[in-house]
Formats: structure tokens, C-alpha cells, sequence
């Protein structure tokens, strides 16, 4: 059971950042350069807390013009898994 709430766990974050990569350019760019390896100067860790920086900061604009969809989004997601469980 703990498998699979991890699971589930690592796969919605996935399609957040899937879903804000496919929206936000700025996300798109910063995980590129952390998969490539950017220009090899900034570490690893640095290129990820970059990553993490843009991700919030789209998060926060998305959020903030699409409100009423993200609510929505939302309310449909907890539905949708409680519908699943039980």
C-alpha cells in the first residue's frame, strides 16, 4: 500500500511539471538545462533549486490568471481519488 501512494505520489508531481512545462517556457528551459547539464558551470544541486524557484514562480502566475480552472483542477482531482479508493 505505501508502494502505491508513492507511486501515485511521484506521478502527480510528474504531471505538474509535465503540465507546466507544456505551459510555461521558463520551466521547459530550466529542466532542460537540468537534465543536459546546462553550460557545466552551476552544480547539480544549484541547476535543481533553479528548477524548483521557477517551477514555484510558475505555479504561482498559473495560479493567479486561471483561478477558477485551477480550483476546479483541483476539486476534480479530490473527487476523482476519492471515487478510485473506495
Amino acid at each position: 500500500m505505501k508502494f502505491r501512494q508513492m507511486l501515485l505520489s511521484i506521478t502527480a508531481f510528474a504531471l505538474v511539471v509535465g503540465g507546466l512545462m507544456y505551459v510555461d517556457p521558463r520551466v521547459s528551459d530550466r529542466f532542460s538545462q537540468l537534465v543536459s547539464g546546462g553550460d557545466g558551470i552551476a552544480s547539480w544541486d544549484n541547476r535543481l533549486a533553479e528548477l524548483g524557484g521557477v517551477l514555484l514562480s510558475a505555479l504561482k502566475t498559473q495560479s493567479l490568471e486561471n483561478g477558477p480552472v485551477v480550483v476546479f483542477a483541483a476539486v476534480g482531482a479530490m473527487l476523482f481519488l476519492f471515487m478510485v479508493r473506495t
